[in-house]
C-alpha cells in the first residue's frame, strides 16, 4: 500500500486552513477534511491522478476546492504532500 508523508509546512498549512474554517463553521471545516480523507485515499489508490504541475512537472498538482490545491511527489511506493495552499494568493505552484 502507498505510504503517505507530509512535510511540515504542508502540514502547518492544512491545520492553519482548517481553524481559520473551523472559526467560520465546523461543518465547513468537516467538509474540507473529508475532501481531503477522499483524495488522499484515491491517491492511496492511483498515485498519478493529478496532472503534472506546469511550472515543476516533478509534482503533482490537485484542486481540493474551488480555492485550494494540494501538490505532492509521487514515487514508487509512498507520496509526499509538499504543499496545500490557497489558489488565489502568491504561491510558487500558481
Amino acid at each position: 500500500m502507498t505510504s503517505i508523508h507530509w512535510t511540515e509546512t504542508a502540514k502547518d498549512d492544512y491545520l492553519a486552513i482548517l481553524k481559520t474554517l473551523y472559526e467560520q463553521s465546523a461543518d465547513l471545516a468537516i467538509a474540507l477534511d473529508d475532501k481531503m480523507e477522499s483524495l488522499i485515499s484515491n491517491l492511496r489508490q492511483f498515485r498519478y491522478l493529478c496532472p503534472p504541475s506546469r511550472k515543476f512537472p516533478k509534482f503533482r498538482r490537485c484542486i481540493l476546492t474551488k480555492n485550494l490545491a494540494l501538490v505532492y511527489e509521487a514515487s514508487e511506493d509512498s507520496l509526499l504532500i509538499i504543499s496545500i495552499f490557497d489558489t488565489r494568493a502568491q504561491h510558487p505552484f500558481n
